[in-house]
């Protein structure tokens, strides 16, 4: 009984699988990314910051009550007053101000895109990289398992003297380096595996099967310049930076109207003389602006200004940049793996059958098996490589433009 309860717990635990295709894979990301529920939460702050500034009124109403006592001829009388007292803008900064955070809302919301325009992206090369993973790990298993079918035959081969051992030492060899390789890419495997079971939310236990990747377009897309100015109507970051500034502009207009004009403070009062008339009236100052004319919030305004700015001019260059960089891989990548796929890759592929079935007829020697083969599988797992470095480019460039992969070659740089 022992027995069977230690096996029992040395068993791993049972897990489900989930078959996920990329659009599947992209849309449970932005449901559930915690970067994109951020973002989203990040616009209550500029929302509260316009309703508050909506209003011309600087600050709160004050509410005073005063009693005081009266002494007249030897007699005691106590008079009550109560006041209302509101400072106003009259030069409208409270409206300028809102319409600042009103520009901040919009970058908010704008970098609210930006964070799906980056857990898209995450979610794509997490998809690509475990199905590349699992077809890596599908070869590697392949060439294990003849590789121990080999070593099988030379065993029987160097019992019956038709081979030396040297010959079944190099089948014994190779057999044991594919199955290393074997349970590397299923270690691989399996963590790619985690790494999108993350990105998708999925519970402990449920492992991620990807459906096939969508074929690269065997067009190019149009050249850095159409992409950038694509790039730069497209971009939600850059729209960010954008607003960001004209909000910051719109802020030194605003601290520039406190610090030179005057506001009014209206007040009404009420109140009683004790054992005689009631009291109405109301009272209207002026707050001048003659010591403290706003330097303070005026020198802040301007260095956010100043750093808004230069913000937009880094996202620009960070865009051009990106874009650059992306494309160059992208068109590099690819032509490398049409080139891989028509000349090395079939070549590859035929030479792996071709060496099968002349083992089996004995026109080669177990060497040459355990070369050719390891070559053409070689050739394949380069192939795999070589691809995913494609679908990475393809998925970074289009993230860079900020379209879907699929619209990537039909983008025109004008706005959509």
């Amino acid at each position: 009984m022992l027995a069977v309860v230690l096996a029992a717990a040395l068993l791993p635990a049972p897990q489900d699988t989930v078959s996920v295709s990329l659009t599947d894979a992209v849309r449970r990301a932005l449901d559930l990314s915690p970067i994109v529920a951020a973002a989203r939460g990040a616009v209550a702050a500029p929302r509260g910051e316009r309703s508050q500034a909506i209003w011309p009124f600087p600050v709160n109403p004050t509410l005073e009550f005063a009693r005081l006592r009266r002494t007249s001829g030897g007699a005691t009388t106590y008079d009550r007053e109560l006041a209302l007292v509101q400072d106003v803008e009259i030069a409208g900064q409270g409206f300028v101000r809102a319409g600042a955070a009103g520009k901040r809302v919009r970058a908010a919301e704008a970098l609210v895109a930006d964070a799906e325009r980056l857990a898209a992206l995450e979610a794509r090369l997490a998809f690509s990289t475990l199905a590349l993973a699992e077809r890596r790990a599908a070869l590697v298993d392949s060439a294990a398992r003849f590789g121990e079918r080999l070593a099988a035959v030379t065993r029987r081969q160097l019992d019956a003297g038709a081979i030396n051992l040297l010959e079944h030492n190099a089948a014994v060899l190779d057999a044991a380096r594919q199955r290393s390789a074997a349970e590397r890419a299923r270690a691989e495997r399996t963590a790619t595996g985690a790494d999108l079971a993350r990105v998708l939310a999925l519970g402990a236990g449920t492992v991620p099967r990807p459906e096939p990747l969508p074929p690269l377009s065997n067009r190019e897309p149009p050249g850095p310049d159409a992409l950038l100015r694509a790039a730069l109507a497209r971009r939600p970051d850059y729209s960010a930076a954008e607003w960001e500034a004209r909000g910051a502009r719109q802020d030194v207009t605003a601290t520039g109207l406190d610090g030179w004009i005057p506001s009014l403070q209206l007040g009404l009062v009420s109140g009683r003389e004790e054992g005689s008339d009631d009291l109405f009236g109301f009272t209207i100052g002026v707050s001048v602006p003659l010591f403290r004319r706003n330097q303070a919030a005026r020198g802040a305004a301007a260095a956010r200004r100043s750093a808004a700015d230069a913000g937009l001019e880094a996202v620009r260059r960070a865009i051009q940049a990106d874009v650059e960089a992306a494309f160059a891989r992208y068109v590099l990548a690819r032509r490398a793996e049409r080139r891989f796929a028509e000349e090395v890759l079939r070549a590859a592929t035929e030479n792996v059958t071709l060496t099968e079935r002349a083992f089996a007829e004995g026109k080669v020697g177990i060497a040459d098996v355990v070369v050719l083969r390891s070559t053409a599988v070689a050739a394949q797992l380069e192939y795999l490589e070589v691809l995913a470095d494609a679908y990475e480019g393809w998925f970074r460039l289009a993230a860079a433009v900020g379209v879907a992969p699929d619209e990537l070659n039909d983008v025109t740089g004008e706005q959509p």
